[in-house]
């Protein structure tokens, strides 16, 4: 019987805790590799009531031995990794993914104009910064938060203020709101129905240039698809460019357009700034708006 107590002893210390992981799986020590340990051989095989627990004739190696509980019985077959192992609880799967996963993402946080910045996994962020590019391409996701609302503006047209998306300033400049180029977006609860407006947009010595509508435009059901469009923005001596192209369902998406630059004979590697996600215009955000880019 002493010796019965210490080897349930010597089991129950082999039975291992969960060990939490990242993805909120568990790995296989609770119940996959120690399986075969914990109700296997040791347990109930030839040691615990084969030849040395009951002798030979009683109690033997047919009656209770391997052939009886061992291995094949509740061993690795029963609770090992298959049953409460890696497949069970382990894999990122189970706990699910964040949305646009490989995606970096922008959120734009209450009361703010500039987005913050999150990998989300992508492999690499956007162009953000001092750079000398002459030109950006990337796809961007919208999502229902696009749909804001201002309640409280700074100025009472401000829902219909140009929101910007990552562009380039130019010229010299290091102020997109002196000189550069990039696409707007707004949101118009004031049409039936609302609908989202992309744009081009320009600042030439500080002097606004937009359309007075979008270049193109989504519906409330569009936007919901969260589907991602290609935007490119390229600076030519006498010009900037805007092409915006993409897929929603059937409907194919390609528009250009044009705005003239000022500076026709400054270099188009010169010294700029890659601007981000913003929301403005001088109202700030009235909700938490998120985007997601690659690029």
């Amino acid at each position: 019987m002493k010796l019965r107590a210490l080897l349930f002893s010597f089991v129950l210390s082999a039975c291992g805790t969960p060990i939490v992981v990242e993805d909120g799986g568990l790995v296989a020590t609770d119940a996959g590799a120690n399986g075969a340990l914990d109700a296997g051989v040791t347990d109930a095989g030839v040691t615990d009531a084969g030849v040395t627990d009951a002798g030979v004739s009683d109690a033997g190696v047919v009656d209770a031995g391997s052939s009886d509980a061992g291995a094949a019985d509740a061993g690795g077959s029963d609770a090992g990794v298959s049953d409460a192992g890696l497949s069970d609880a382990g894999s990122p799967t189970d706990a699910g993914l964040p949305p646009h996963y490989g995606w970096a993402k922008y959120m734009l946080p209450i009361g703010s104009h500039s987005a913050t910045l999150t990998a989300n996994g992508a492999s690499r962020l956007p162009l953000a910064g001092f750079t000398s590019v002459s030109g950006r391409a990337y796809d961007f996701i919208f999502d229902e938060s696009a749909m804001y609302m201002l309640t409280m503006p700074a100025q009472p047209d401000d829902q219909l203020d140009w929101n910007k998306l990552p562009g380039l300033s130019d010229c010299g400049q290091l102020d997109l709101a002196q000189d550069g180029l990039m696409f707007a977006w707004r949101w118009r609860p004031d049409l039936m129905p609302p609908v989202l407006e992309i744009a081009q947009y320009a600042n030439n010595g500080g002097t606004h240039l937009y359309p007075n509508a979008g270049l193109i435009t989504l519906t409330e059901a569009e936007l919901r698809t969260e589907s991602p469009l290609h935007y490119e923005l390229t600076i030519s001596a006498t010009e900037y460019r805007f092409h915006l192209t993409g897929m929603i369902g059937a409907r194919v998406i390609d528009e250009n357009a044009t705005y003239p630059r000022r500076c026709a004979n400054a270099s188009l590697t010169s010294f700029k700034w890659a601007a981000g996600f913003y929301f403005g215009g001088t109202s700030t955000a009235p909700s938490v708006i998120t985007g997601w880019a690659q690029e």
